[in-house]
């Protein structure tokens, strides 16, 4: 498997009459339309360290919902897991533990494109694999049903307590956020008679107290094998995932910035702990392109139809290390696909290209 120095999705509609223009125009490469949207659009963030010293910090202490990008926290508490014995990476976990948590259609596909993988690389055998190659497929593909398994497996409690002893002081605590798309569900099963706009309003006026609460209930249930209660009709419209989008879990720039120089360094962390994290964070590491010019890099990414996140960390061969971490929210699909399409080039551009560095320190 080749992985790029961003993993993205690409789904878009457009009417025909135009699907050629825009298809050019969403995937033409322009590094520097990032430059122009983070200096002219207030929804967006970034911070950039090189070499230990910050390139450019644009509003990095505003807080953004994270999307995937917050499963980084959930493989550095497996990793430090490992480390202590208290999990075996090697250990066998059947498709069907998985499946519990697995949502139909709420993914983009990851779940099905890490098995698809799994079985072509010989890891998924008679059902089963790894519990490492299941944290790959949480970070590497971005699958949700391998990110809830690891909540249960980890204990969710055990992951905000990370946050502590990383004094990620601004970072909201994780909840199992896969679950809390089913929360629409959930009200129309408890409520019948609500309309889809009774459904907006209550999850739109809850308490994050109680919003979270109510996402653990979801989460129990499907550990214990009730995924059926809501199957029957999970609610997609667009409103109701801004809703969703809105409540995830939120940090800064600065904090992910911080957290990607301890991954880049390789001495924040114990021998152990960091050796776990390399394997299930730094997959761009296979391409052999990216060994010619890199000793070590890594990547997560994450997105909703209104959010866009990366959080990055590489060093060259001649030494440079890099840390890039770029937050956005309340996107339009056009400047979301655009922003996404664009990131890997902007962050090659920031590795490789000095006069490119030169015009994010003007900003």
């Amino acid at each position: 498997m080749k992985i790029a120095f961003i993993i993205v999705g690409v789904c878009i509609v457009i009417g025909i009459g135009v699907i050629v223009a825009a298809r050019h125009y969403l995937t033409k490469e322009d590094p520097e339309y990032l430059l122009n949207y983070l200096k002219n659009h207030h929804n967006s963030s970034l911070t950039v360290s090189r070499n230990g010293q910050t390139l450019s910090a644009i509003r990095e202490n505003e807080m953004f919902p994270l999307a995937s990008t917050v499963k980084i926290m959930i493989a550095i508490e497996y990793a430090k897991q490992c480390d202590e014995g208290n999990l075996v990476p090697s250990k066998k976990i059947s498709l069907e533990e998985l499946d519990q948590y697995y949502i139909p259609g709420t993914d983009g596909g990851a779940h099905e494109a890490w098995i698809e993988y799994s079985e072509g690389e010989g890891v998924l055998r008679d059902g089963s694999s790894t519990l490492e190659n299941v944290v790959k497929g949480m970070i590497l593909f971005s699958s949700n049903a391998n990110t809830e398994y690891m909540m249960n497996l980890l204990g969710i409690d055990s992951i905000n307590k990370l946050l502590v002893e990383l004094k990620m002081d601004q970072h909201e605590p994780l909840y199992p956020i896969s679950s809390a798309m089913l929360l629409p569900t959930y009200f129309k099963n408890e409520y019948p008679a609500y309309s889809e706009k009774q459904i907006e309003d209550k999850l739109r006026d809850m308490s994050k107290e109680e919003y979270i609460e109510l996402s653990h209930l979801i989460f129990t249930s499907l550990k214990k094998g009730e995924k059926h209660i809501y199957m029957d009709s999970i609610h997609t419209n667009k409103s109701l995932q801004k809703i969703w989008s809105d409540r995830l879990t939120k940090s800064t720039t600065a904090e992910y910035a911080e957290i990607m120089g301890k991954l880049n360094s390789k001495t924040y962390f114990s021998r152990g702990t960091q050796e776990r994290l390399d394997t299930v964070m730094e997959g761009m590491m296979e391409n052999p392109k990216n060994q010619e010019w890199l000793k070590h890099a890594g990547q997560k990414g994450g997105s909703t139809l209104f959010v866009a996140t990366n959080a990055a960390y590489a060093t060259d061969r001649d030494g440079n290390s890099t840390e890039i971490v770029f937050f956005a929210n309340d996107l339009e699909e056009v400047e979301r696909q655009k922003i996404s399409n664009n990131l890997n080039g902007f962050n090659l551009r920031i590795l490789r290209d000095e006069d490119f560095r030169k015009k994010l320190e003007e900003l």
